[in-house]
């Protein structure tokens, strides 16, 4: 039996039942905490081309749309990918070397959830299988090391996922997986400085594709069951042999999710939060300091320090901001807190913080790197014109999966991301669902998501549309 059989198989045959009493505790927690993300991202410029996207190519459909109107399920499970994911405010895998956004599946479940009339308890099932699938690709391979984007395992936990949700046999399970699998890799230069607007819809994209492919399948149509292990496959392109025994794996991936506290890249997230308890514990004028310099693990210097994935000379934009821990720390100090406002165009290239983050250095701390990912430790140290020295070190944050996030948490979280989106009683009906999540039907929450409408910012630059082009306009 192939990798991609032994998967299908483990997808096909899981039930709500064998979701833990913790796990159905924490998923209305992180489900509240992906729809909070979703709804932050409506009307921001990128994702509303990707709504244009949809309105032109995804029809009317019978999917229920997060901000209003319909979409067939492929599109639809684009269109929530892309909400979820693009504000990076969402949940995350940690393992030693690798990483990935676990809330990338959930674009996925809520869609499929939805297009077969399932029940709040599917859409947990579905969400707990595709963060535990992804998560096992994440700590028992080297994708991100390879060169690969950690958004490549989503082709094996989108379509076993969806797969299950919408009924297939083992047999077609495995043939969407493969031919996802095959089809669908992306490249970890989308990380790499400088950032782009694809570093927040990259996931979509592979959403797209695993959806084309999950239908295929259930068509009838057969993919590379031997996709990992065949000749010239994954486990030639990683250097190393994938074996994952699936018969001893359950659905807990949850329980092993991080929720962020703070807009900004997960493993920025302690350092973030030591420079936020700093500030409160000592007001910092800014003109009096003369550096910062932070001391974080090995992978959070890699990706936001300067290290491996380099570092952005200009910071201009929000995916260059979120990434770079000179700005993180700089406008933490700041403004005391790293949310969505802090990446706002006007507030990025204020003088305060473009002045100050210059004066950051970050560097890495071996004894960290050896503590993480159990711990995530970081310390800051900010030297004062008048010879002081401040100093403050962390070794978590509220939302490690050490430290997880209580259900008042997570609503305080949400309230402060959709604040000003909506009416406030609608609001209350989004929260009050998903608490009751066991006890619904995902069309009554979908019916309450679809209801949320938002001022929408200047979308990137306008393209003729097909029907414009057909016209010769």
């Amino acid at each position: 039996m192939t990798q991609v059989e032994a998967l299908a198989k483990y997808a096909a045959r899981a039930s709500f039942a064998d979701l833990s009493a913790e796990s159905r505790r924490q998923l209305p927690i992180h489900i509240l905490d992906s729809l909070g993300c979703s709804i932050a991202a409506l009307g921001s410029g990128p994702v509303q081309a990707c709504r244009e996207q949809v309105a032109e190519f995804g029809g009317t459909g019978p999917n229920a749309l997060i901000g209003g109107g319909t979409a067939n399920p492929i599109y639809a499970a684009f269109w929530h990918t892309a909400l979820v994911r693009y504000v990076d405010f969402m949940d995350n895998f940690l393992a030693q070397t690798e990483t990935c956004h676990t809330a990338d599946n959930f674009g996925v479940a809520l869609t499929i959830a939805d297009y077969v009339g399932g029940s709040g308890r599917d859409l947990m099932l579905g969400v707990a299988l595709g963060y535990t699938v992804q998560s096992r690709f994440v700590d028992h391979a080297n994708f991100m090391t390879r060169g690969l984007d950690h958004t490549t395992q989503l082709a094996f936990s989108h379509n076993a996922a969806a797969g299950r949700l919408l009924g297939l046999s083992a047999q077609q399970i495995g043939h969407a997986i493969a031919m996802a699998a095959v089809s669908d890799a992306s490249f970890a230069v989308v990380r790499a400085k400088p950032l782009s607007q694809w570093k927040g819809l990259a996931s979509s994209q592979s959403a797209l594709g695993s959806m084309n492919a999950l239908f295929l399948a259930r068509r009838g149509v057969e993919g590379p069951l031997r996709v990992i292990e065949g000749p010239l496959g994954i486990d030639h392109l990683l250097g190393i042999k994938i074996d994952i025994d699936w018969d001893k794996q359950g659905y807990e991936g949850i329980v092993e999710s991080t929720i962020k506290k703070y807009n900004a890249m997960i493993h920025t997230q302690s350092a973030v939060h030591c420079m936020v308890e700093l500030v409160k514990k000592q007001r910092i004028d800014a003109n009096n300091v003369i550096s910062i310099e932070a001391e974080v693990f090995q992978l959070a210097y890699d990706f936001a320090g300067g290290g491996l994935y380099g570092m952005d000379k200009v910071i201009q934009t929000k995916e260059q901001a979120d990434h770079s821990l000179p700005y993180l720390l700089a406008v933490a100090l700041l403004d005391g807190n790293v949310m969505p406002a802090q990446f706002k165009p006007d507030r990025i290239t204020r003088a305060d913080v473009q002045q100050l983050l210059k004066k950051v250095c970050v560097r890495p701390n071996h004894e960290y790197t050896d503590q993480y990912p159990a711990k995530m430790p970081a310390k800051i140290t900010v030297r004062l014109k008048d010879g002081k020295v401040i100093e403050h070190e962390v070794h978590d944050y509220p939302g490690l999966a050490s430290h997880p996030f209580t259900w008042e948490e997570s609503v305080e979280k949400f309230d402060n991301l959709v604040t000003g989106c909506a009416d406030d009683g609608l609001f209350r009906e989004i929260k009050d669902a998903v608490r009751s999540l066991e006890n619904i039907q995902v069309k009554d929450l979908m019916k309450l998501l679809g209801q949320i409408k938002v001022e929408v910012q200047p979308a990137v630059q306008r393209h003729q549309s097909t029907e414009e082009y057909a016209a010769g306009r």
